[in-house]
């Protein structure tokens, strides 16, 4: 479990002084751009931070002609939440699978029963005109006008909204790519949870204040530093082994000691997993309640 983060000066400190290296000789930039990779090697989520757009002073994003762009900090998604206005209500969103789901279309009065299937046309005829269902064939068959509306009734997927308040879609959905992100709504705000690699005051990456951790960027450094010297001829293949295997290791005893979960987190997560019915709908409330413990009543009488 990571608690505190640290500099990552303090691992270049550690470079200097561990391998006699005198200051001004050596590529301190490239020393901590290799810290930043070596944090990305580690892949430990705990290691970075979460940051939500619309809170604590990280702007929300606006949706203009269907996308917006992503924050400058971004590293990984977590979930993404829409809404009409900047201040909610916001309604969470899925990743699309459509091969169209995103964008305007060419023709904004595309008939929607390409994507109703009939039966469920025919059986709502049925239903509203009272008729059989060799009538509803027919009559969907001959009134163009009215095989229209009854799919464009059945492709709204609607939530009733507040008073005097139009009807609204829920089946908000996105994708990611270019830096972008792409949904099926023209306008809006979208209050988007990602991770992203912390900082210090300089710009530069924070790390985990943990040993294992300035272990393993240390060795990836040190690995990184003598890898032209050992392509060279200039370092022995034993030194060269030894420094690989040394971040090899330290890099997996980070990732361990970063994703190992405290008593509370694995009392969460004994909630999430012992439940007699299953919450199969946890997307919809953003997952608040996943690790609440299970109640279940038994009525006798």
């Amino acid at each position: 479990m990571v608690y505190n983060l640290t500099s990552v000066k303090k691992v270049i400190a550690k470079v200097f002084r561990d391998l006699e290296l005198n200051e001004g000789d050596h590529r301190v930039n490239d020393m901590i751009e290799f810290a930043g990779e070596a944090m990305e090697k580690i892949g430990a989520f705990p290691s970075f931070i979460t940051k939500v757009t619309g809170k604590d002073d990280v702007p929300i994003l606006e949706v203009s002609n269907y996308q917006a762009r992503l924050p400058f900090d971004f590293y990984r998604l977590i979930q993404i939440a829409y809404g009409s206005s900047s201040t909610g209500p916001f309604y969470p969103m899925r990743y699309a699978t459509g091969s169209f789901d995103y964008g305007n279309t060419i023709n904004e009065s595309t008939d929607a029963d390409s994507t109703v299937p009939t039966a469920d046309i025919i059986t709502l005829a049925m239903d509203l005109y009272d008729l059989t269902y060799e009538q509803a064939v027919e009559k969907i068959n001959t009134e163009s006008s009215t095989r229209s509306k009854l799919s464009y009734l059945l492709s709204q997927d609607t939530v009733s909204g507040p008073a005097g308040e139009a009807n609204e879609t829920t089946d908000y959905t996105y994708t990611v790519t270019n830096s972008f992100i792409k949904t099926n709504v023209s306008s809006g705000y979208l209050m988007v949870a990602y991770q992203a690699i912390p900082t210090d005051g300089d710009g530069y990456p924070m790390i985990p204040d943990v040993p294992s951790f300035h272990e393993a960027i240390y060795w990836y450094i040190n690995m990184k530093v003598r890898y032209p010297q050992w392509v060279q001829g200039q370092v022995r293949d034993a030194v060269y082994y030894d420094t690989r295997r040394s971040w090899n290791y330290y890099c997996k005893q980070a990732y361990g000691e970063a994703m190992m979960p405290n008593q509370d987190q694995m009392e969460s997560i004994k909630n999430a997993w012992l439940k007699l019915v299953p919450e199969i709908n946890q997307h919809d409330s953003f997952f608040n309640t996943l690790g609440q413990e299970e109640k279940v009543y038994n009525h006798h009488r």
